[in-house]
């Protein structure tokens, strides 16, 4: 659903019209909404000019192509409002699909306006600005008005931190999980870089004819890069083959540093140990560990979702998952 709300943006700023048209079109090419702060106040004059001169009706903005088209391009657009003011991604979906995406136990409710739901999963929440808009239109409840809404949404996103820190988080699961498949497979795992700046390339070395020396050196450089951070990115994630101190003894373990920079940087070690499948045992990763932390841990499990996120977005390619291995020791 992603293409969808693209192609009704474009179709908007392009002075088009998706497949259908949608009401109240001289209005909306009037209102210039153009993400900038002055087109909330623009979009608010509009919301309140459609009630209280057109009135429209719960059967027209639901029932309608038009009126369904009309509300759906007015979500697309708050939402890539908050989107351009927090940076927090967003995925569209419809109420069936949310739902599977949704921690087991959440409701959503069975009325119309759930047909559009806005998720950011690496901070957890999930929207239904189709709610308010058909509120703001009817002029049913409690009547938040346009620059309101979407700072209660901002809050919402920023309510565990940074934006960064959630981005971070799902970048620093995504790295763990690609490191552990690697180590199930009984492949090498070699210390890897992942940055803000190319999200989905893993920056190595080639590792099968170098000595230990030569990987210490190349975790020094990796490890001052998240120090000086020469590229400007917004979060670096740096991971590596190591040893965890458990209760049962030292064990093998992925060791994932993240980095996050701008005003509230965070600064995160995690070890993921695993048991490598040796004696007939198979293979088995254990309980994280916390090793370093510069902020409070009741903050860290706060974005624990964002990991989940992270983790489970990297299909393995050996016919497992990183929850099967999952065990608990």
């Amino acid at each position: 659903m992603n293409e969808i709300a693209l192609h009704f943006l474009k179709a908007y700023a392009s002075n088009g019209e998706a497949g259908g048209g949608w009401l109240f079109g001289k209005a909306l090419q009037q209102a210039q909404l153009d993400y900038s702060e002055h087109s909330l106040g623009r979009l608010e004059q509009l919301l309140n000019a459609i009630r209280e001169r057109a009135k429209p009706t719960r059967e027209t903005l639901q029932a309608t192509t038009t009126g369904r088209n009309f509300c759906s391009l007015i979500a697309y657009y708050v939402i890539e409002v908050v989107h351009r003011r927090t940076g927090a991604s967003f995925n569209w979906r419809d109420r069936a699909s949310a739902l599977k995406e949704l921690p087991p136990g959440s409701q959503l409710p069975e009325v119309p306006y759930a047909r559009l739901v806005s998720m950011a999963p690496a901070q957890g929440a999930a929207f239904m600005p189709l709610g308010w808009i058909e509120s703001r239109l009817l002029g049913d409840g409690r009547q938040l008005s346009t620059d309101d809404y979407v700072s209660s949404l901002v809050a919402q996103i920023e309510r565990n931190g940074p934006v960064v820190w959630g981005t971070g988080m799902q970048a620093l699961g995504r790295m763990a999980s690609w490191q552990m498949m690697m180590a199930a497979d009984g492949g090498m795992v070699a210390p890897m870089r992942l940055t803000s700046k190319a999200p989905h390339t893993w920056i190595s070395s080639a590792m099968s004819a170098l000595t230990g020396e030569a990987i210490d050196d190349i975790l020094q450089s990796y490890g001052q890069a998240l120090e000086d951070n020469p590229e400007g990115a917004d979060w670096q994630v740096l991971s590596y083959d190591g040893m965890a101190d458990l209760k049962s003894g030292r064990t093998d373990a992925i060791m994932v540093l993240l980095y996050t920079y701008g005003a509230s940087p965070l600064r995160l070690k995690l070890a993921f140990p695993y048991r490598p499948a040796q004696s007939g045992r198979p293979f088995a990763i254990l309980d994280p560990r916390l090793l370093a932390a510069n902020v409070e841990d009741a903050q860290i499990e706060r974005l624990n979702g964002a990991l989940g996120e992270g983790i489970q977005s990297i299909k393995w390619s050996f016919g497992t998952t990183w929850d099967q291995l999952r065990v608990s020791g």
